[in-house]
């Protein structure tokens, strides 16, 4: 690690980059101006890394009974959750070395908990997936440091998790 700064992956909307479906960002300056000094920063976004492109029509966590998908709102045949999944096990080979990842909150992609998904019994959303795209990389990288942004600005949970980053660089790279 001589001279070399730490990856932490960060979903690209919080980068200022307009990727979300309706053509916006979600830039938190503080990541930009701040942490990037200090770290190599990789901006991944699964939704346009699968191609849906900007603007697009919006997806959701659908519950059908059988399992959580992420399908398009207005046309749930639009199903998204196999190329999601797909991608975000691409990235464990193109970044082995990512040591944190700062996701999106509440993304049908990149939300780490208490996403909404849409169950089609009751026809009501209920707070209680994860994005696709996120639980893939979570489930497989289990002691990866992750935080979505909300928390990130919360300074104590920020040290927490950049604490958990550098303990993880040390054992991992």
């Amino acid at each position: 690690m001589l001279n070399k700064k730490i990856k932490i992956a960060v979903s690209s909307c919080l980068l200022g980059e307009a990727v979300r479906y309706d053509g916006t960002d979600k830039h938190i300056e503080y990541i930009t101006q701040q942490l990037a000094k200090e770290y190599n920063l990789i901006s991944l976004c699964p939704e346009m890394a699968v191609g849906m492109g900007v603007p697009r029509l919006p997806i959701h966590l659908l519950d059908d009974g059988y399992s959580v998908q992420a399908c398009g709102i207005e046309h749930p045949e639009n199903n998204q959750t196999k190329p999601l999944t797909d991608y975000g096990r691409s990235i464990l080979d193109l970044h082995p070395d990512i040591c944190g990842y700062i996701f999106k909150k509440n993304s049908p992609s990149c939300g780490t908990d208490k996403v909404k998904v849409f169950n089609i019994k009751s026809g009501e959303y209920e707070q209680r997936g994860q994005g696709i795209y996120a639980a893939t990389i979570m489930k497989a990288l289990p002691l990866l440091p992750v935080i979505d942004e909300e928390d990130f600005l919360n300074k104590r949970m920020q040290v927490e998790f950049l604490s958990k980053v550098l303990k993880y660089a040390e054992v991992y790279l």
